[in-house]
C-alpha cells in the first residue's frame, strides 16, 4: 500500500501564541496561588509558611526552565525555521515576525528574572517574614 507523500505545513503564528500565551498563563497562575489562598486565610504562619515552601528559587528556576524549553521546540523555533524556502515568501511574515519577537522577549526577560533572583536583587516574595 502506497502512502501520499507528507507535506510540510507552515506553522502558524496563531499556534505559537497560543503556546507562548499558555507558557505565561502557566507560570502567572503558579505566582499567584499563595495570593489566593491569602484571601480567605486569617492564620499568618500558615500562609507564609505556603509561601515559602510554593515560591522556592528552585522551584522558579525549574518551572522558568520547562516554559522555555516548550516555548523555545514548539513557538519560538517553528517560526524561526521555515518549513519550506517558500513559506519565507508568505504574506503573513509580518504576524509571523511579531509572534518570534515576543518568544524572544519572554526568553531574554525569564533569563534575566533567573539572574536576578539568583543574585539576591529581587526578592521573590517581599512579604515573607524576615
Amino acid at each position: 500500500m502506497a502512502s501520499a507523500p507528507v507535506l510540510l505545513q507552515p506553522h502558524s503564528a496563531g499556534r505559537s501564541l497560543a503556546v507562548l500565551l499558555a507558557a505565561c498563563a502557566l507560570l502567572w497562575t503558579w505566582w499567584q496561588i499563595p495570593n489566593w489562598y491569602r484571601l480567605g486565610a486569617a492564620d499568618e504562619a500558615t500562609l507564609a509558611y505556603l509561601v515559602q515552601l510554593w515560591q522556592q528559587k528552585w522551584l522558579l528556576a525549574l518551572l522558568t526552565t520547562a516554559a522555555n524549553a516548550v516555548v523555545l521546540y514548539r513557538a519560538t523555533l517553528p517560526l524561526a525555521l521555515p518549513s519550506s524556502p517558500g513559506s519565507l515568501l508568505d504574506t503573513r511574515a509580518s504576524l509571523a515576525g511579531a509572534v518570534f519577537w515576543l518568544c524572544t522577549f519572554f526568553h531574554l526577560v525569564s533569563l534575566l528574572l533567573l539572574v536576578l533572583v539568583g543574585a539576591g536583587w529581587l526578592p521573590l516574595n517581599p512579604l515573607w517574614p524576615s
